[in-house]
C-alpha cells in the first residue's frame, strides 16, 4: 500500500473540464476539414444533370432514352458529387463513370419493367432502385480507398433516393415529363442524408484525396 508520503508527494491531477466553447471548436474545426459542407452544395448537380438529361435525351418514358437520360444526370451529379469529395484524376473518372452508368441501369431497369414512373409509389421504387446501385458502385470505391464500413453507403444511398423521389413528389412536382433524377428540393434532403453517414465514414477530405 502507498503510504502517506508517497500520496504527499504524488502530483495534483484535476479532472479535465470540457467547456462549451472547446467542443463547439473541436465541431468547427471538423467541418473545416471536412467533405459534408462541400457535398451537400454538391445539390447544384441535381438540377443542371435532369436539365441536361432532359433537353439532349428528352423524357425517359423509353428504354433508350432512359439510357441516354441516366448517364448524362448520373455523369453530371458524379462529377459535382467527386469534386465534393475531393477526387482527383483517375478515382475521380472512376467515381463519375460508376454513378453515371448505375443510374443508367436503374432508370433503364424500372423503366423496362413498369414504364415512366407516374405516381409516388413508382418514384419511390426508383429512388430505392437507382440509390442501392449508384450506392454498390460508388462503395466499391470507398472502400478501394480504405473507408471503413463502406458497405453503410449502400443502404444510406438507397434510403436517401427513394426519399429525394418521395419529397419531390410531395411538394408537387409533376412526374410525367419524365425527369432522370428528382427536383432540388428532393436532392437537397438526400444529400443531407448522406452528408450525415459521410459525416460518420470519411474523417476528413485528405482522407480520400490522398488516394485519388
Amino acid at each position: 500500500m502507498r503510504n502517506q508520503a508517497d500520496l504527499a508527494g504524488a502530483p495534483d491531477v484535476q479532472p479535465r473540464i470540457v467547456s462549451k466553447a472547446w467542443v463547439e471548436g473541436q465541431v468547427l474545426n471538423r467541418l473545416r476539414t471536412s467533405v459534408v459542407l462541400p457535398w451537400i452544395i454538391a445539390v447544384v448537380g441535381f438540377p443542371i444533370g435532369e436539365l441536361l438529361a432532359q433537353t439532349i435525351a428528352g423524357p425517359a418514358a423509353t428504354v433508350p432514352a432512359a439510357i441516354l437520360s441516366g448517364l448524362i444526370a448520373g455523369a453530371v451529379i458524379g462529377l459535382a458529387q467527386g469534386i465534393a469529395l475531393w477526387l482527383r484524376g483517375r478515382t475521380l473518372v472512376l467515381w463519375v463513370v460508376a454513378t453515371a452508368v448505375a443510374l443508367a441501369v436503374a432508370l433503364t431497369a424500372v423503366t423496362a419493367v413498369t414504364g415512366q414512373p407516374e405516381t409516388s409509389a413508382d418514384a419511390i421504387v426508383l429512388g430505392a432502385v437507382s440509390g442501392l446501385l449508384i450506392g454498390a458502385a460508388q462503395a466499391g470505391l470507398l472502400r478501394r480507398a480504405g473507408i471503413a464500413n463502406a458497405r453503410v453507403w449502400v443502404v444510406v444511398t438507397g434510403v436517401a433516393r427513394a426519399f429525394g423521389w418521395l419529397i419531390t413528389a410531395g411538394v408537387g412536382v409533376a412526374l410525367a415529363p419524365g425527369w432522370p433524377v428528382y427536383g432540388a428540393s428532393g436532392a437537397l434532403v438526400s444529400q443531407l442524408i448522406m452528408a450525415a453517414a459521410l459525416w460518420w465514414l470519411v474523417p476528413s477530405r485528405g482522407a480520400l484525396s490522398a488516394a485519388a
